[in-house]
């Protein structure tokens, strides 16, 4: 337990151990990075719809509840990405599922100043949508009314405040919602979805030029790719590789399928692990310093409250982590008030993972 705290194994899934204030089980939330944290928020347990916001510390593996008033009300299947700013966040749109209603307002949240501000406004009150930051340029794609599903792509400038249909041109993406797209250079790539479930025989992939707004389809040859919709990806910066965990197939079944894409060989592998995830949809996964963490979703009969690690590249721990280690072994000197609060941190946090069952 204490050297897998310290140096996880790679290219292996561990179930961590957590504690603190940790979100209940639920799915149709969404999570991002900021800051080297993790931010959750939103999403439902099947009765009740929430709107609280969660922070998961991936060195002390703590979980806490960020107080902010104002904000977005409870809602599930709502877009969610980084951005603008270094230390922000943004949410658009989603549903309430008890009042079966739509929502059209996006919201940023500035993690310093633990501020929620609203930013636009969208033409349409959609749930299922997909954003991403270009530049100053928030990008939302596609989603549906609860009715009527769509394959608009709606620009909202962060300078003017103002909100367009962007015209393209190309082969553009059928309808589809709960979909994933992210910005790599100048292109945004379009992952998965569908009405309701899944229409493609393969995973479907869809890129705009950014530059010249032209829509292509990504064909693989040989493609092993499973198709899906309410799937969660994320792409590793260093290598390109797109990650995918989960989601349901055309005949609603949730996944286990984990695979990856390389977008510079254009190649589909699949990810064999001795251990996984259960097979789940509307859960969240993210990368982040050569990390994969996949939490919450639901498998269809019950929802997940739990989080894991996958870990492509093997790093070592900070200085301060093993500093933490270094000082339990000298009980006198883990009490100084002379450490730093940081060490301090660190050390209790040390000792309740290590008091955590297996």
């Amino acid at each position: 337990m204490r050297s897998r705290y310290l140096w996880n194994q790679h290219q292996e899934w561990l179930h961590l151990n957590t504690f603190g204030d940790r979100p209940c089980a639920r799915s149709g939330h969404s999570a991002v990075v900021v800051g080297g944290k993790i931010y959750v928020f939103g999403g439902c347990d099947g009765v009740a719809v929430y709107n609280d916001l969660h922070r998961f510390d991936t060195v002390t593996h703590e979980w806490s509840v960020i107080h902010a008033e104002g904000g977005p009300t409870p809602r599930a299947a709502f877009g969610m990405c980084a951005g603008p700013g270094e230390e922000d966040f943004t949410i658009a749109c989603g549903s309430n599922t008890q009042h079966m209603s739509a929502f059209a307002d996006i919201w940023r949240f500035n993690t310093r100043r633990r501020a929620w501000t609203k930013m636009f406004e969208s033409p349409k009150a959609l749930y299922g949508v997909s954003i991403c930051w270009y530049g100053r340029m928030l990008l939302m794609y596609a989603g549906t009314t609860g009715s009527k599903y769509s394959n608009h792509l709606y620009a909202f400038d962060a300078r003017t405040s103002g909100v367009a249909k962007v015209s393209t041109t190309g082969v553009c993406p059928s309808r589809r919602y709960k979909h994933e797209s992210f910005v790599v250079n100048d292109d945004m790539y379009v992952f998965g979805g569908g009405c309701f479930a899944p229409t493609e025989g393969c995973m479907f992939i869809s890129r705009l030029d950014l530059r010249s707004l032209e829509w292509k389809q990504v064909d693989v040859e040989g493609d092993t790719s499973v198709a899906r919709t309410a799937v969660s990806c994320c792409v590793d910066p260093e290598t390109l590789k797109v990650w995918v965990f989960g989601g349901f197939d055309a005949d609603n079944t949730r996944l286990q399928a984990f695979q990856n894409y390389d977008l510079t060989s254009n190649e589909w592998n699949v990810v064999q692990t001795v251990c996984s995830p259960d097979a789940r949809a509307f859960h969240s996964m993210i990368y982040t310093q050569g990390s994969l963490y996949l939490m919450l979703g639901a498998n269809g009969k019950r929802k997940f409250n739990d989080i894991w690690q996958y870990r492509i590249r093997s790093t070592p721990p900070t200085l301060q982590m093993l500093a933490a280690h270094a000082l339990l072994r000298l009980p006198r000197l883990a009490c100084q008030p002379s450490l730093p609060d940081e060490i301090h941190s660190l050390i209790e946090a040390v000792k309740v993972v290590r008091s955590l069952p297996e």
